[in-house]
């Protein structure tokens, strides 16, 4: 499976600028909310604490707009993790990991992780926790 980046956003000088998954090891965290508690502290803060021990880029997705994503990262995550924003689902549908939550929510992100190299998917897994990826 090749990853699309399309309907991705990042905030960069206060400007939403579409975000470009680059070349190289990555790891995707999709999450169904920033500021949410268990993708604050077990997801986001269980990979900004492990980036020494990781060879990947971190990545984490969520269906909210660029500037909640860019601040739930300062406040919570790392400089060097890409807090990435899928504004209209458009790239968790299709990776088909969106699900729908309603009328109060509408849709949102699966908690998943991904390792990607050169845009190719390389193994997937249903929850974005550090231990379970590092440990593989």
């Amino acid at each position: 499976m090749v990853i699309d980046d399309t309907g991705l956003y990042i905030l960069d000088n206060n400007n939403y600028i579409p975000y470009v998954i680059p070349q190289g090891e990555i790891i995707i965290c999709g999450v169904p909310g920033a500021f949410t508690p268990t993708c604050t502290e077990r997801h986001l803060r269980g990979f900004a604490n492990n980036l020494d021990s990781l060879s990947y880029k971190i990545i984490f997705i969520s269906v909210n707009d660029p500037n909640v994503m860019h601040e739930w990262n300062r406040l919570y995550g790392h400089k060097d993790i890409d807090p990435v924003a899928d504004p209209l689902a458009i790239f968790t549908k299709s990776i088909g990991q969106e699900i729908d939550l309603g009328e109060s929510i509408g849709i949102r992100s699966k908690r998943y992780t991904m390792k990607v190299k050169d845009k190719k998917l390389i193994k997937y897994y249903e929850n974005p926790f550090i231990e379970g990826v590092i440990d593989d």
